[in-house]
């Protein structure tokens, strides 16, 4: 599923640790990593204001293969591309022409995903993105707590798995899978009912458990009731999770199903990356609507 992963790069520490983060990913013998540069004019950064853009371009392409020679020496089979645009547009149009099966980037926010999240780059690639969307926060903690989080590799032992009674939340199976088999994980199926329907047996929640049994992968159902988004991120502390896997909903992407639902809180909430997979379509919940991730 991931075999070619798409890498924007800005040239700093910050955006360039995800590499080491999930190295192994990257290094995989049936992998390709294509880092991405975008060079934008009018320029973002003051220093740039009035340099030319074939200079800019040489920076980035000389930038790059740096970095592709370093990846490369790791094992890695890499090459590297400078395009010109809007970094977001760009973002996802190289995505689509080069068929990408996953978008990896780092944030840049102290206060957890959220907040680097809405209004910048990688919130335009959220909601518009048709891969899924590996996003690792490069600051651990909050506030003036918060302290980078390096260039270690990220060890993922632990996914929280959120399953929605609607069939389209299983399309973030196979994706927990190929990690949890790369990484040698263990899944945590998680969905967060309300009322009476908590005695209900979810059926996703069966079928997601099937899949990952089928696929030798250890995976252990839980139950949680209450408020959805609280009860996905207190699992989260809970088990120890080194990873969230989720879907989003809805015709729109992410613009619909962040905005005031769920999927924001936990957005706002998380300080453990996030893998988001946007959903093919809409399908109706097979059972009442009990589930942690319900379109809103």
């Amino acid at each position: 599923m991931f075999e070619r992963i798409l890498v924007p790069l800005d040239g700093s520490e910050l955006a360039e640790s995800v590499l080491q983060q999930v190295g192994r990913l990257l290094r995989r013998k049936d992998a390709e990593v294509l880092l991405l540069r975008v060079v934008t004019l009018p320029p973002a950064a003051e220093g740039d204001v009035g340099t030319p853009l074939d200079l800019l371009w040489s920076r980035a392409a000389e930038y790059l293969q740096g970095v592709e020679r370093r990846l490369s020496e790791q094992g890695a089979r890499v090459r590297a591309k400078v395009v010109e645009g809007f970094a977001a547009d760009a973002i996802l149009e190289t995505a689509k022409n080069e068929r990408a099966t996953l978008i990896a980037m780092s944030t840049h926010g102290r206060t957890g995903v959220a907040r680097w999240v809405f209004g910048s780059v990688a919130e335009k690639v959220l909601r518009a993105s048709l891969i899924p969307v590996l996003i690792v926060p490069s600051f651990s903690g909050t506030g003036g707590d918060a302290f980078p989080t390096g260039d270690r590799e990220l060890p993922f032992h632990k996914i929280l798995v959120p399953i929605a009674s609607a069939d389209l939340s299983l399309e973030i199976v196979p994706a927990a899978i190929e990690f949890a088999q790369l990484f040698e994980s263990r899944i945590f199926a998680l969905n967060v009912c309300e009322g009476p329907e908590c005695a209900v047996p979810v059926h996703q929640m069966r079928q997601a458990y099937e899949k990952f049994q089928a696929a030798a992968v250890s995976a252990e159902p839980l139950i949680k009731q209450g408020d959805a988004a609280l009860q996905i991120l207190e699992t989260c502390r809970e088990t120890g999770a080194d990873l969230i896997a989720m879907t989003t909903h809805g015709h729109s992407g992410i613009s619909r199903w962040v905005l005031g639902s769920v999927a924001e809180k936990v957005l706002r909430g998380a300080n453990v990356p996030l893998l988001v997979m946007r959903t093919s379509g809409v399908s109706s919940p097979l059972l009442p609507r009990v589930s942690a991730l319900a379109p809103v």
